[in-house]
């Protein structure tokens, strides 16, 4: 219940947050990318091409970012199956399997 309450919470805020920045009440104009037809204008201002390609940019990134955690997870993951899989099987010498309790003995 709790954690549904600060969900809803966030939500609630980020909406309030959104409406009065689009009724013009907080001004963000510094943080906005200005657009212009002119190829030749202020380094700060782009125009709809660039500001597309800035975009793409951005979602290409992300995407990249989290395909490569999800594949380093994934080798993580087989990795530790494969030592869980070897730490289950009996030993071959007939010597007695360490554990983690006779480890801390």
């Amino acid at each position: 219940m709790k954690q549904y309450l600060t969900v809803m919470g966030v939500v609630v805020a980020l909406l309030i947050a959104g409406g009065a920045v689009s009724s013009g009440l907080i001004d963000l104009s510094g943080l906005q990318i200005i657009q212009t037809n002119d190829p030749n204008a202020s380094a700060f201002e782009a125009t709809p091409e660039q500001a597309n390609q800035f975009f793409f940019w951005i979602i290409f990134v992300i995407i990249n970012v989290i395909g490569a955690g999800l594949t380093l997870a994934l080798l993580f993951w087989l990795g530790n199956r494969a030592v869980e899989r070897a730490k289950a099987l009996p030993n071959p010498d007939g010597a007695p399997v360490a554990t983690e309790e006779a480890s801390k003995e």
